[in-house]
């Protein structure tokens, strides 16, 4: 316990688009976080929040917090109205955010921002700026790769790209801490001109109860996948690997589950038609929790070619779920999973697909490898995260 009292002001203004389903990974690992901190006596937290699903999310997992709401009525679909809109939401955040920390109580306040997106960063950078005396907490996930080798759309990755960059000009200037999810992060950081020691390494967690009291999904897929419907998440990859798995084995079939707009649903569907592989993939769509991790841990392998990941929290619930991973050689999945899941080189389709062919053809090595697997994940507890948070928030940086 510590004595000191402090205010946590955390901004989730994500301008969303209607067809945006589920919760972002950062609001996710704030929420497990403040569910096990020292309590509403010590700390006091306030969401600024454009969408009213995330204070749904927190009132139903039980965590004692204030909301703030900043909303606008406008509604576009492209990424330039977005933009616009999200402008238009900094700009009432900020006199939102300033009523708050005037509001402090003589508590320490600390402005955390659960993402590097700029809707998120420049509140924090401008609030900075006007009162000192407040502490920035920046959470930086992963570092975007060059916009011209990124999958997707050139258009949206040049945005992203150069939009990341200013949001880490603003960091470097203002921030006190920053949390990454791994050491390379850090690394790739300090080369970019941040200081060492205002970089804290912690990690995401689990709760792994939840995943051994879950029950098998009657739907019993050979191959699962489970994360966001985009291009970064390697969901092209997956019909070339699933074809190629289907040459040795005809009658596998593969759920691909997430969320996506419109236009990512019509692509897949259009992928599937033309790999001919209707009876071999499904595609749910977006599932709750209590749908999709019934089918995780239900299935035999888990495929997640994603090429950038700070961490993979979706790799780590298969794991709790005993099955067996295969993945991309991403840099930070040999810091934080080890031996414990199968990596390809990247965009080497035909070793991803052998690598699922072997452990689908061989039940032993599926078991055993999922059971060594769910042992080595019960490490990385929400418990021992939100420990390790608060010592960031009180340390001296």
């Amino acid at each position: 316990m510590h004595s000191k009292k402090i205010r946590i002001i955390v901004t989730a203004l994500v301008p969303k688009s209607a067809s945006h389903k589920g919760k972002t990974g950062g609001l996710v690992r704030l929420a497990e976080i403040l569910k096990r901190l020292d309590g509403p006596n010590d700390v006091e937290t306030v969401l600024i929040s454009s969408d009213g699903s995330y204070s749904d999310y927190f009132r139903e997992n039980n965590i004692p917090i204030k909301f703030r709401s900043v909303k606008s009525s406008l509604r576009f679909k492209s990424l330039i109205g977005l933009c616009v809109k999200s402008m238009l939401i900094l700009i009432k955040s900020f006199f939102v955010l300033k009523l708050d920390i005037l509001e402090n109580g003589g508590k320490k306040v600390i402005v955390y921002s659960t993402s590097d997106l700029f809707w998120e960063t420049i509140p924090a950078f401008f609030l900075k700026t006007r009162k000192k005396d407040i502490e920035w907490i920046q959470v930086i996930h992963h570092i975007y790769p060059n916009w011209k080798k990124r999958p997707g759309s050139k258009i949206v990755n040049f945005f992203g790209y150069y939009l990341q960059r200013f949001s880490f000009r603003l960091i470097k200037k203002k921030a006190d801490k920053l949390i990454v999810l791994n050491g390379i992060v850090k690394n790739d950081l300090e080369k970019m001109g941040f200081q060492d020691n205002k970089i804290f390494v912690s990690a995401n967690g689990l709760d792994f109860p939840f995943f051994e009291n879950i029950k098998k999904s009657a739907a019993a897929y050979d191959g699962v996948f489970l994360g966001r419907l985009s291009q970064s998440k390697g969901i092209a990859d997956l019909f070339e690997i699933w074809k190629n798995v289907c040459r040795s084995l005809p009658n596998a079939k593969l759920a691909i589950i997430g969320g996506g707009d419109r236009e990512t649903i019509g692509f897949l569907s259009k992928k599937i038609k033309n790999y001919g592989l209707e009876k071999n993939i499904d595609l749910p769509g977006f599932l709750e929790d209590e749908e999709a991790h019934p089918i995780l841990k239900a299935g035999k392998v888990f495929l997640f070619p994603s090429h950038e990941e700070g961490w993979g929290i979706a790799i780590a619930e298969a794991m709790a779920c005993a099955l067996p991973v295969v993945s991309w050689d991403l840099p930070a999945y040999g810091e934080i999973f080890g031996s414990h899941i199968f990596q390809a080189k990247e965009n080497d389709i035909d070793s991803f697909s052998k690598k699922v062919v072997e452990l689908l053809k061989n039940d032993l090595k599926r078991k055993e490898t999922g059971d060594r697997g769910k042992e080595f994940i019960k490490k990385y507890s929400w418990d021992n995260v939100a420990k390790k948070e608060l010592e960031i928030f009180f340390s001296q940086g």
